[in-house]
C-alpha cells in the first residue's frame, strides 16, 4: 500500500487561462463550450472567460519558379510548374477574331559589328493577332546568302521590359531585339502607314495632330498665334524661297528647342512631302498650322 497521497484536479482548477498538466506537458486551458460555462456559473459561481491566443504565423515556404529551358513558350513551361496535368495557356480569342486580319510589315536592317552585315535588308512582320513575330531577309542576287524565313513565327520579350512585344512598340528609328540579334526599323510599307494613323491611341507618334500640338507649344511665348507662326517660318526657311528641305526643316526644329523623334520625323516628311523629293512646302505647313489654330 503506498502511503503517497494522489491528489485529482477538481472542477475548481479548471479556469480558462490556467495551465494544467497532463501526462508529464503542460496545457493550456483557453476556451470551453456553452454548457460548461452555464455549469460553472450555476454551480461555483464563476464566469470562464475565453482567453486571446495569438495566431502563430503561417508556415509559408517559398519555392523558386525554374528558369525557361527553352523549349516551347514560357506559358507552356510554367503551366508544367503549377500543375501536373498541364493546360493549354489560354488565348484572348476576342483579340484574335478582332485583329488576325492585321499584319503589319516593317523595312528594317541589321545592327552588327560584321561589315558583311551591313547590307543586310530584312522585312519584320508584326501579326497584330497574337503578337508573334516573323522575319524574312531579302537578299539580292549573287550575294551569297539564301533569303527566305530568317526567324520562326513566335512571341519575343522585350529585353528592356521583359514584357512581350506589342504593336505600339514598333516605330521607324526604333531598335528592337530579335531572337539574339538588334534590327533597326527603317520603314514601313503603305498598309502598315494606314493602320498606324487610324490607331492614334497606339501610335501616338503617327497622330499628325499630337505633332503639331507639339510645335506649336512654344507660342505661349509671344503675342498671338499668327505671330509665334511668321516666327516660326523665319527660323524654318532662312532664305525665304518657299521651300526647305527636310534635314533644314528638322533642325529649324531643333534650334527652337522643339524636338521629335524619327517616326515623328517620317510623318511629317508623309504629310508635307507629296511627291517624295526631299522638300517641304512652307505654303503647306503654314495652312496646316493655321488651321490647328
Amino acid at each position: 500500500m503506498s502511503l503517497r497521497k494522489e491528489e485529482y484536479y477538481a472542477p475548481e482548477d479548471l479556469a480558462c487561462g490556467q495551465m494544467v498538466e497532463i501526462f508529464g506537458r503542460q496545457c493550456l486551458i483557453y476556451d470551453c463550450d456553452e454548457f460548461t460555462k452555464a455549469w460553472y456559473v450555476q454551480n461555483l459561481g464563476v464566469h470562464q472567460v475565453p482567453s486571446q491566443l495569438k495566431k502563430p504565423r503561417p508556415n509559408v515556404q517559398y519555392q523558386a519558379v525554374p528558369k525557361y529551358t527553352g523549349f516551347g513558350t514560357e506559358e507552356d513551361s510554367m503551366a508544367s510548374v503549377k500543375s501536373l496535368i498541364t493546360k493549354a495557356p489560354k488565348k484572348d480569342m476576342k483579340k484574335m477574331f478582332k485583329q488576325d486580319m492585321h499584319i503589319l510589315r516593317f523595312n528594317a536592317k541589321l545592327i552588327s559589328t560584321e561589315p558583311d552585315d551591313e547590307d543586310r535588308t530584312f522585312i519584320i512582320s508584326f501579326y497584330c493577332g497574337d503578337d508573334t513575330i516573323q522575319v524574312y531577309e531579302v537578299c539580292d542576287k549573287n550575294s551569297g546568302r539564301i533569303g527566305g524565313k530568317f526567324m520562326e513565327r513566335k512571341l519575343h520579350k522585350n529585353p528592356v521590359t521583359s514584357a512581350y512585344y506589342q504593336e505600339k512598340d514598333f516605330l521607324i528609328g526604333r531598335t528592337v531585339f530579335l531572337g539574339g540579334f538588334k534590327f533597326q526599323i527603317v520603314s514601313a510599307d503603305e498598309y502598315t502607314e494606314k493602320y498606324m494613323e487610324d490607331n492614334p491611341d497606339q501610335f501616338p507618334e503617327q497622330s499628325l495632330e499630337n505633332i503639331i500640338n507639339k510645335i506649336k507649344k512654344p507660342a505661349s511665348a509671344h503675342k498671338s498665334l499668327q505671330d509665334y507662326v511668321i516666327y516660326l517660318l523665319s527660323q524654318l526657311d532662312k532664305n525665304g524661297d518657299g521651300v526647305i528641305s527636310f534635314s533644314e526643316f528638322t533642325a529649324g526644329l531643333r534650334s527652337m528647342n522643339i524636338f521629335v523623334s524619327n517616326h515623328e520625323e517620317h510623318a511629317l516628311m508623309r504629310k508635307f512631302d507629296q511627291n517624295n523629293d526631299g522638300v517641304i512646302s512652307m505654303e503647306e505647313f503654314y495652312n496646316t498650322l493655321a488651321s490647328s489654330f
